[in-house]
């Protein structure tokens, strides 16, 4: 076998050995199994039963080479880094009444993600990494900022293997949501959640909002008006379900 040969092969075996790399999110599955209900995480069961396999989770993250990732590997653990790191957060602060908007939105500001040896903020890892890095509106219905009006937290974490349909239910899902998108089709009213105002850029621009969400629906809403209901920084606390 000749050197060029041999090169060829040895170039192809790493390429499938990157390819293949995927990290294991069991632990945090098992939490968010454990602790998600109704669309709420109860963070007072997580403190007492599961913050040792949080930060042990969240300290394997951290050592990931996040370069070796394929596309969805990638994205699946950012996502699920953003969460996990969220709900330390809030158990970090918890206490009666803590929203993630207190102090002026601290908890997003503050350097508490550690990935790829270095430690930078949520909004950062949000705004610098996962939008510019992916260019992919769906994130927007992932990433859960702890919050009742963010999108719903899965009771499951995400994995490369199912990403791409998993980010599609959550995406119709999100937009069938009356609690959060308020629809009214009798006043052709598109009341939409904050997070299509905030973000229209990744949906399109302002003016291509109304065909994403008709495109995700199903439906023509290029009559309707276009409006954005108030949003709830109130915990999404499995405590305050009845409040």
């Amino acid at each position: 076998m000749n050197a060029i040969v041999m090169l060829l092969l040895l170039a192809a075996q790493s390429a499938g050995a990157s390819q293949s790399k995927t990290v294991d999110h069991s632990a945090f599955d098992k939490i968010l199994r454990e602790n998600v209900r109704d669309e709420r995480v109860d963070y007072k069961n997580i403190k007492a039963k599961s913050l040792g396999d949080l930060d042990e989770y969240l300290a394997m993250l951290a050592a990931v080479d996040v370069k070796s990732l394929p596309k969805n590997e990638r994205l699946a653990y950012d996502i699920n880094l953003y969460n996990a790191t969220m709900i330390r957060a809030v158990i970090t602060h918890y206490q009666a009444g803590y929203s993630p908007a207190k102090d002026n939105y601290a908890v997003f500001k503050e350097p508490l993600v550690k990935t790829d040896g270095k430690t930078i903020t949520l909004d950062a890892l949000e705004k610098e990494v996962i939008i510019p890095t992916f260019k992919d509106p769906r994130v927007h219905v992932a990433l859960v900022c702890g919050a009742r009006s963010c999108p719903p937290i899965l009771a499951r974490a995400y994995r490369g293997d199912d990403l791409d349909k998993v980010l599609d239910e959550n995406m119709k899902r999100f937009v069938a949501d009356r609690s959060r998108n308020p629809i009214d089709d009798a006043k052709k009213e598109l009341k939409l959640s904050r997070i299509f105002d905030w973000y229209a850029a990744d949906f399109g621009g302002k003016d291509k909002v109304k065909e994403y969400v008709g495109k995700i629906a199903g439906k023509d809403y290029s009559a309707y008006t276009v409006s954005f209901v108030d949003y709830s920084w109130d915990l999404n606390d499995v405590q305050s379900v009845n409040k």
